[in-house]
């Protein structure tokens, strides 16, 4: 709704307009949604908690103890705890390493400098390289806080007790959180997860319903397969968190995750392809996997252990080499496996994150120079905040330190995005934060005022906190800010100058991180967009030769899925960059920014719509080979079929090129080698006895002719200006 109001501005300014379209994109963010209130009550709850336990306790920064409970305001509760013992560990790390180091820098301005830099770099390299990036990251923040301490308090004695006070402080809220969302409507991420799998069986119910002509085309077996499999596998972990039952079925359940993802994403190719008419055979066979899926369905619903379904009319009537047979057959054959995966002997396949086991590091962590840029050039507009702090001799603006470690992200419209959150968001608590100080506060005489002033403030910023990853750094923000005004110790206060240096440093951090990604090494989102885009064609013309690359069809199956996941992956990191472009600076002035990451963004969503239909066509034909098997067919047919891959593999590696501008020659010519193999597979196809295999090879002509008119199209697409 913004994108599109937003496009039809004209080129004067107008600033009706534009906030028109600001409180439409308010109203939408702010709108309630399933489970939000919910979720506000129970960071209101921990909050009030622990403020009443550290004013009763008399605990030092606690509004340090109270805000941390809105960094972990999580949608279930086992993610809270897991989220939790990650913290604490990088907590207890990031506050040992540097008072053991400060025992020998603790005097030693120039040392302190040097260590202070090598944290902040080390933890903005393990931010994007480590497995668990959150681990590093706060391991570096905190030790490169810790290390400017003996900067504002010059006793040592006090500096490690100030330092050691940390642990308690942010443990408390930590544990508030996490105790919270375990006792207070605890949602249980085993339902979230189930959830899933059934919303994934419910949307290839509505696909084959489409195509048997019940209903119209909805298009979410689509957008779940687009999806992937991320969230579903991180439920699981969460599940094994909380659950021992879990845990002993982890096999089963990853068999679920990724056969389910497998059944949407034949169903989405099944519903890409129905453009013509069923024949009797298809839809006697759909209908019978309509049945199928709505009895999986019922089992998932139930939590029972699924009983052998009713055995299938042996010989199958051919399809007659339809474009559909590769889909059908996929969902048939999946279904089996899931039905397998139910049974009582719950049969294990391979799980998608296997490969993701027993790593520490990315896979490209010491190999791309992109991490090693990213980290000193972060550590360098660290250091110049720290040396402007310390030219004026202004301990308060300090914030700026941190803003440059949280704000400064891969690309400059990432780092332009969150430190507009970050702007937006310390303004907004700090108006609600002046306002008490001016209205509430010199009138209060008791805890109880105070706790209910706290829990009003936090309701607002809950609430912006629990919502799209869009606003809800904003929220951290606003609680912050908040907090800072209205929790200054131990009796009520009316000073203002702590949220001024808060707003200064804020403002001089992403001044400086701004600046300095400009500047040093530049990432620009729009052009990490097209990389994107251009990596997941690359990953499609893999997966157009995977059947060449062995003869082994378990192998062939492994590396098909991998592929897609990685094709999914960077589909979904070029929308993503698209909407940071739209923060990136741009000399046109701010209206040419809006219009001009508008109309790339509307090009990047064409494109990538007519990349995937390619994607899921190919994926029709990746899961036709284990059907196909090489050894059946005759060399010649082998050979043919092998050449066309690799023509269409070299096709979408020239669109790769020329949406990275690395190489611009026109596309391969699809159509000979097209005629070709047709009539290669046709005449050889007469040779063949058995009427299924005929019927595939049939398919598969059928498939390629539905491909390459689908490549050709993508070739025309509008890619980088």
């Amino acid at each position: 709704m913004l994108a599109d109001q937003t496009a039809a501005l004209p080129q004067p300014p107008q600033p009706l307009p534009q906030r028109i379209a600001l409180l439409h994109f308010l109203r939408r963010e702010l709108a309630p949604f399933p489970g939000r209130t919910v979720a506000t009550v129970r960071v209101v709850v921990a909050c009030v908690t622990v403020l009443v336990l550290c004013m009763t306790l008399r605990v030092p920064e606690a509004y340090l103890s109270v805000w941390v409970v809105t960094r972990f305001a999580m949608e279930e509760s086992s993610q809270t705890l897991l989220t939790a013992i990650v913290f604490l560990v990088a907590l207890t790390v990031g506050i040992a390493l540097p008072l053991v180091l400060l025992t020998f820098a603790m005097d030693q301005a120039w040392l302190r400098f040097c260590l202070m830099a090598t944290m902040a770099a080390a933890g903005l390299f393990l931010r994007r390289t480590f497995v668990i990036g959150a681990l590093g990251f706060v391991i570096g923040l905190i030790g490169t806080m810790i290390m400017t301490v003996p900067d504002f308090v010059s006793v040592p004695e006090l500096a490690v007790r100030f330092s050691l006070w940390l642990w308690p402080v942010f443990a408390l809220g930590v544990a508030a959180a996490a105790a919270t969302d375990l006792l207070l409507a605890p949602t249980d991420p085993e339902a979230l997860l189930r959830t899933e799998l059934i919303a994934r069986l419910r949307a290839t119910e509505d696909s084959l319903a489409h195509c048997l002509g019940r209903g119209e085309r909805e298009g979410r077996a689509t957008r779940l397969a687009t999806a992937g499999i991320t969230r579903l596998l991180a439920l699981l972990k969460s599940a094994g968190v909380v659950h021992a039952s879990v845990r002993a079925r982890h096999a089963q359940y990853s068999a679920l995750i990724t056969l389910v993802d497998r059944l949407v994403t034949a169903a989405a190719a099944l519903e890409l392809l129905s453009t013509t008419p069923l024949r009797i055979d298809e839809r006697e066979r759909l209908q019978r996997l309509d049945a199928d899926c709505a009895r999986l369905r019922q089992v998932l619903e139930a939590g029972r252990v699924a009983e052998p379904p009713p055995p299938r009319d042996g010989g199958q009537p051919s399809a007659g080499g339809s474009a559909k047979l590769p889909a059908i057959v996929e969902l048939e054959h999946v279904v089996d496996l899931i039905q397998q995966a139910l049974g009582p002997e719950a049969a294990a396949t391979e799980s998608a994150s296997d490969a993701e086991r027993g790593r520490l590091f990315v896979p490209d962590a010491f190999t791309n120079p992109e991490h090693v840029h990213y980290a000193l050039k972060g550590a360098l507009a660290v250091m110049v905040c720290y040396v402007l702090q310390s030219a004026v001799d202004w301990p308060g603006i300090r914030t700026c330190i941190i803003t440059g470690l949280i704000v400064g992200l891969t690309s400059e419209g990432a780092t332009i995005q969150k430190g507009t959150l970050r702007i937006s968001g310390a303004l907004v608590g700090a108006a609600m934060g002046f306002l008490a100080i001016l209205l509430f506060i010199p009138g209060m005489e008791s805890i109880t005022s105070l706790t209910l002033l706290v829990a009003a403030g936090t309701a607002v910023a809950a609430w912006v906190v629990v919502g799209s990853p869009r606003i809800a750094y904003a929220g951290v923000q606003i609680a912050f800010a908040f907090y800072l005004c209205v929790i200054q110790g131990f009796e009520p206060t009316w000073y203002f100058y702590t949220i001024r240096d808060r707003l200064i440093g804020i403002l001089l951090g992403n001044t400086v991180i701004t600046v300095v990604f400009y500047s040093v090494w530049p990432v620009q989102a729009s052009a990490a967009m097209w990389t994107s885009l251009a990596s997941a064609f690359r990953a499609m013309a893999q997966l157009a030769t995977v059947g060449s690359r062995s003869d082994d069809q378990t192998v062939v199956a492994r590396e098909a899925q991998g592929l897609r996941l990685q094709a999914y992956r960077d589909f979904a990191a070029a929308q993503q960059s698209a909407d940071e472009a739209a923060f990136e600076l741009s000399a046109e002035g701010p209206e040419g920014l809006r219009a001009g990451a508008l109309a790339t963004r509307e090009r990047l969503q064409r494109a990538t719509a007519d990349a995937q239909s390619v994607f899921l066509t190919q994926l029709a034909v990746a899961h036709q080979r284990p059907n196909v098997v090489p050894a059946e067919l005759p060399d010649a047919l082998i050979n043919g079929v092998r050449r066309f891959d690799a023509v269409v593999a070299e096709s979408l590696v020239t669109i790769a090129d020329r949406v990275q501008r690395t190489v611009d020659r026109p596309l391969p010519d699809l159509r000979a080698p097209l005629a070709a193999v047709t009539n290669l597979i046709r005449a050889e196809g007469a040779t063949i006895t058995s009427p299924e295999l005929a019927a595939h090879l049939e398919a598969r002509v059928a498939l390629y002719h539905e491909l390459v008119p689908r490549i050709e199209r993508l070739s025309g697409a509008e890619f980088a200006e």
